[in-house]
């Protein structure tokens, strides 16, 4: 865990006099982003590539964090993981290397109803905001950037909730976006309270970066309230390095935890930031330890201004190959690739039956061992 010591922000000078009070205010956070070159430039040195990067990048994909967020970067360079994640560089819209991308790989614009994608018979995908409040480098919606900063009208929730009510074989709604947590309390209560009431619905997941970017949302004793009165709600975060694992991010869960809702986390394997075995043990770990437990790790999309984040395949299952013996169960996510044109995810596993006859199998261990057995196939 990255325990950072009392009153870090204060080391810029940019927040010399910001409170503790303030700082922990998650309307001040997203108030105080920084989106300028000018602003990064009075807290970081950066050099001639960086500006430019920033200068050409900028026009086209939204640039934004949280103060918060930023004052986890340990060194500002492409290889400390959280600047990597914030600061954009030339190879998002370098032609070379983004030609085969797609702004929207998995049709989700293809909806039945505005703002809804309908992929899987017993789920939809609700996606109530374009909003963050910091802009990953690595988004799978980054054609959000392009369209600006909105959320979704009263009047076109209640179109998408009554889409939902007439289908009696979705079990589950996933509320996304953007950001769905950075809307205010009252327009998120008016949606789960809505959801909630559907009897056909079992459950509703809220896809969210805030507690890796903003946790004092979760300090908001409103919120929490909130997540209190609507029991089908589970929180599925997306802490992507252990740098981002904090001792803001424990408080944060410990709240959410308090008001009876399990938090989950899905990490997106990304070049030079995570592609590596030690990394995601140690942030499998860091997960485990503040009581968040691991669900995906995914392949990165195939999206437009994305593509310089990806890896070979087989890295993932190699990470995968690598967790097994050494993590809990509790730590081992499921390993995924989500298929183009919205054809759903698929688990991807290394291979442990490496010999399958008509009277026995042959397994091969953790650690690279054959088993032979007599279970059968058939």
């Amino acid at each position: 865990m990255n325990i950072l010591p009392e009153r870090y922000w204060q080391r810029f000078d940019l927040w010399k006099d910001t409170t503790q009070e303030e700082w922990e205010n998650w309307r001040w956070q997203i108030k105080n982003r920084i989106k300028s070159i000018d602003i990064l430039e009075s807290l970081f040195f950066l050099d001639r590539q960086k500006r430019e990067a920033f200068k050409k990048v900028s026009p086209v994909y939204h640039i934004g964090t949280t103060p918060y967020y930023l004052s986890l970067i340990k060194n500002p360079d492409y290889k400390d993981p959280v600047f990597r994640q914030i600061f954009p560089s030339y190879e998002e819209i370098d032609p070379d290397i983004q030609e085969k991308g797609f702004f929207d790989p998995f049709n989700e614009e293809s909806s039945p109803i505005e703002g809804i994608t309908h992929r899987y018979p017993d789920r939809v995908l609700f996606r109530i905001t374009s909003f963050c409040s910091v802009y990953c480098r690595h988004c799978m919606r980054k054609r959000n950037f392009i369209y600006g900063e909105r959320s979704k009208t009263k009047k076109e929730i209640i179109r998408m909730i009554e889409y939902v009510k007439n289908n009696r074989k979705i079990k589950e709604v996933l509320i996304s976006g953007g950001d769905p947590l950075t809307l205010p309390n009252q327009k998120l209560d008016f949606i789960l309270k809505n959801i909630q009431n559907i009897n056909h619905i079992d459950i509703i997941r809220i896809g969210s970066r805030e507690p890796v970017v903003n946790p004092f949302r979760f300090y908001d004793e409103n919120l929490l309230k909130i997540f209190e009165r609507y029991d089908k709600i589970w929180i599925v975060t997306h802490f992507n390095h252990p740098d981002e694992i904090t001792q803001e991010t424990k408080k944060a869960v410990k709240n959410i935890l308090s008001t009876g809702t399990p938090v989950l986390n899905q990490t997106v394997l990304l070049k030079g930031i995570n592609d590596n075995i030690e990394i995601i043990e140690k942030l499998m770990r860091s997960l485990l330890k503040v009581k968040i437990k691991p669900y995906y790790l995914f392949f990165c999309d195939p999206t437009k201004g994305v593509l310089h984040f990806r890896t070979d395949i087989k890295k993932g299952i190699e990470i995968m190959d690598y967790l097994r013996g050494r993590v809990s169960g509790l730590g081992i996510p499921t390993y995924a690739v989500d298929l183009p044109e919205g054809k759903g995810k698929v688990p991807l596993l290394p291979n442990y039956a490496v010999e399958i006859d008509s009277d026995k199998t042959v397994f091969r261990s953790y650690k690279g061992e054959k088993v032979i057995t007599d279970i059968k196939w058939g």
